[in-house]
């Protein structure tokens, strides 16, 4: 299995288990306990399930006779830093942002606000020496288009603030994208992962200070929610490790496609959570922003060997038949 494959493989891989995580925060959350509280617990049983793996790495391999990677957590060389921690601090924003719309709104509709982050990594392509096409900015139209569908608080499904939330969290995603391709020349995908968690832990434990209903403050977790908030941990780590493995392995374009199926594991457990299926003008956004998510990566796609070696296939077939 070539590189690109195995990023678009692990890029499905990290749906599955990032839809899981949301849900059970969306269940934490529907519980009375705040945003940054979940996103805090999240983070730091983030972390301790990434040092764990260090620190039983070579145990499991001795007396397992097993053959588990042990993460490098350092860097490969000098420099880096300044990139790493910005890319920590915006993804942490950005699940801020996430985790909120999540206690708020539906799981669907908040998915697909976070999903919308490759429209504005194409928005902000316009401004870089390697622009991108006149195909794929119409593309990012109209998945433009359906983020407006989805954030329009006058339709009742969400607020003002949701809105601004989700705009904020896909912004502060999309420039976390653009540091992963210089940061894997300096640091291994479970230092990127760490560092995240870690940033996310300050970031979640200031954040409980917000005087902001559904935002701030701290509800003593029972241990049913406790068990929740480190299965939570242990999920989300998994689905982070395969999402920064598959943008390190393969092009930001030809994988970012695969995670739109979060809003659909988005909508299907939201749904078994207790919410409201989307309206139709929100169903139509989320429609277009999967839509222009596949328009985008069409261009990189054509250009992958596998795709050639499949089109002259056909062509030898219809050769062959005419």
């Amino acid at each position: 299995m070539n590189e690109i494959l195995r990023g678009m493989v692990y890029m499905l891989a990290a749906t599955i288990f990032l839809a899981l995580m949301n849900a059970m925060i969306k269940y934490a959350s529907s519980l009375g306990y705040p945003s940054m509280e979940n996103i805090f617990f999240r983070a730091f049983f983030m972390m301790l399930s990434m040092l764990c793996v260090y620190f039983t790495a070579p145990f499991c391999n001795r007396v397992l006779g097993t053959h588990f990677k042990r993460p490098v957590f350092a860097s490969k060389k000098p420099g880096g830093f300044r990139m790493i921690a910005l890319r920590s601090f915006l993804g942490a924003v950005a699940m801020s942002m996430a985790f909120y719309n999540f206690a708020t709104i539906s799981l669907g509709i908040a998915t697909a606000f976070l999903q919308s982050a490759p429209l504005f990594v194409v928005f902000f392509g316009l401004f870089t020496r390697n622009r991108p096409r006149g195909f794929v900015v119409f593309a990012s139209i109209v998945g433009f288009a359906g983020v407006l569908c989805i954030a329009n608080p006058s339709s009742g499904e969400i607020t003002l603030l949701n809105a601004i939330a989700g705009i904020i969290g896909a912004v502060c995603s999309a420039f976390a994208f653009f540091t992963l391709n210089v940061l894997k020349s300096y640091y291994s995908s479970g230092a990127i992962v760490l560092w995240y968690g870690a940033m996310m832990s300050v970031l979640g434990g200031l954040g409980m200070l917000l005087p902001i209903p559904n935002m701030g403050g701290f509800v003593l977790p029972t241990l049913e929610i406790l068990c929740l908030f480190i299965a939570a941990g242990i999920v989300g780590t998994i689905g982070q490790w395969f999402m920064t493995q598959s943008y390190l392995l393969a092009p930001a374009p030809i994988v970012s496609p695969m995670g739109y199926m979060r809003i659909v594991w988005g909508l299907f457990l939201g749904v078994l959570l207790g919410d409201v299926l989307p309206s139709a003008t929100s169903s139509v956004g989320i429609a277009l922003i999967i839509f222009s998510g596949f328009l985008i990566a069409l261009p990189s796609l054509w250009k992958l060997k596998m795709v050639r070696l499949w089109r002259l296939r056909i062509a030898r077939r219809f050769h062959e038949k005419g």
